[in-house]
């Protein structure tokens, strides 16, 4: 059984772990959303004129 100080490190930790994910997650959304948004397509031959 754990004591009470190694269940509070352990709480900690967990918690510490699921902030920085949702930190994590927060930041790759802003990355995402403040880049310019291109279509891109397979190159094809015939989309070139000449």
């Amino acid at each position: 059984m754990l004591t009470a100080p190694a269940l509070t490190l352990l709480f900690l930790i967990v918690v510490i772990c699921l902030g920085a994910a949702f930190v994590w997650m927060f930041w790759e959304i802003e990355q995402r959303a403040s880049k310019p948004h291109r279509m891109f397509r397979p190159y094809r031959q015939s989309d070139h004129v000449g």
